[in-house]
C-alpha cells in the first residue's frame, strides 16, 4: 500500500485539465431533486458544474430514473457514462427487480452513493455497515500503477463543505472486483472496479452489465447541511476526472498537470 504524504518544498500542484475531444461525450447524471440546505440549488449541482465545464454533455433529469422500465434502461445503455450521484434516495434505486435491472446496464457506470453499492441494494459489496462520521480522512492508494491517478494525491475531500462527512461501507473486502484505494485510518473502501461480467461477490447474484467503478463522493446529510455536495479538493477533483477519462469508452486525449509533471492519457486505460 503507498501512502500518500505531501511535502510543500518538493510537490507542486499544478491544475490544468484539457479534454479537447469531450463535447461528442454524453453523461448521464442520475439524481434526485434534493436541495437539503435550503438555498435554492440542488445539493450536488456542483458535480455537474464540474464536467459541463469540462466540456461534456451532461443529461440531467431530476428524479426521472427512479422508476426504471425499458426505455429509460436503453436510453441509460446509450449513454457514454452514467454517474450515480450520492444526492439519490436508495431505496427508490433498489426495489423490486431495480438492483437487477441497473446491474444490467451496459454502459460504463461510476457509483458514488455508498448505500446502493452496499448488500441490500444493488449488490457490489457485501456490507451494509455504513460510517457517516470520519470526516474528511486521507486516501490511501492501494494500487499507484491503476490508470485513473495522476499522481499519488492527498487531502482528497473537502471538510469544510455540508456537515464535513463522507458515507463510508465498513470494509475493504470488495469481493471479486479490484481495490483501488482506501481511507487512511479506516477500513473503508474508497474506489474500486469491477470488469464487465464479474459477479460482484460470491454469492451477489448480481453481475456487471459493463465495467464499474465504485468512487466514494459528496457529502453526507445532516439538518441544515445538503445531502451529495460537491465536497472535492482540488486533488481530488484531478482523481475524479481522471476516473470519468478512464471511463470513457472512445479514444480521448486528457492532459493532467499535477504533482510532480505532465501525464498524458491517450486512450483508456493507457497511459504514457
Amino acid at each position: 500500500m503507498i501512502k500518500m504524504k505531501f511535502i510543500p518544498a518538493v510537490l507542486v500542484l499544478v491544475l490544468s485539465l484539457t479534454l479537447p475531444v469531450n463535447a461528442t461525450y454524453n453523461i448521464i447524471w442520475v439524481s434526485d431533486d434534493v436541495d437539503n440546505d435550503g438555498d435554492g440549488l440542488m445539493d450536488d449541482q456542483g458535480w455537474v458544474d464540474l464536467l459541463t465545464t469540462q466540456g461534456y454533455s451532461v443529461d440531467v433529469q431530476r428524479n426521472y430514473w427512479q422508476d426504471l422500465d425499458q426505455d429509460r434502461l436503453d436510453a441509460l445503455n446509450r449513454a457514454d457514462l452514467v454517474i450515480i450521484s450520492r444526492s439519490c434516495d436508495s431505496a427508490a434505486y433498489a426495489d423490486g427487480d431495480d438492483s437487477t435491472m441497473w446491474n444490467s446496464v451496459t454502459a460504463p457506470l461510476l457509483l458514488t452513493n455508498t448505500e446502493l453499492a452496499g448488500r441490500d441494494n444493488w449488490a457490489w459489496i457485501d456490507s451494509e455497515s455504513l460510517i457517516d462520521d470520519m470526516g474528511a480522512p486521507m486516501m490511501d492508494i492501494v494500487d499507484g500503477s491503476h490508470p485513473i491517478f495522476a499522481n499519488l494525491l492527498i487531502d482528497i475531500l473537502d471538510e469544510s463543505v455540508g456537515s464535513g462527512n463522507t458515507t463510508f461501507l465498513g470494509t475493504t473486502d470488495v469481493g471479486k472486483g479490484e481495490l483501488i484505494a482506501t481511507t487512511e485510518g479506516f477500513e473503508a473502501a474508497w474506489i474500486a472496479e469491477w470488469q464487465q461480467g464479474m459477479e460482484y461477490y460470491n454469492g451477489s447474484n448480481q453481475y456487471a452489465g459493463s465495467q464499474r467503478i465504485f468512487f466514494v463522493a459528496g457529502t453526507q446529510e445532516s439538518e441544515g447541511n445538503p445531502l451529495g455536495a460537491y465536497n472535492l479538493t482540488p486533488q481530488g477533483e484531478l482523481i475524479f476526472l481522471g476516473t470519468v477519462a478512464y471511463m470513457i469508452p472512445e479514444p480521448a486525449t486528457v492532459v493532467l498537470l499535477g504533482l510532480g509533471g505532465l501525464i498524458l492519457l491517450r486512450r483508456r486505460k493507457v497511459w504514457s
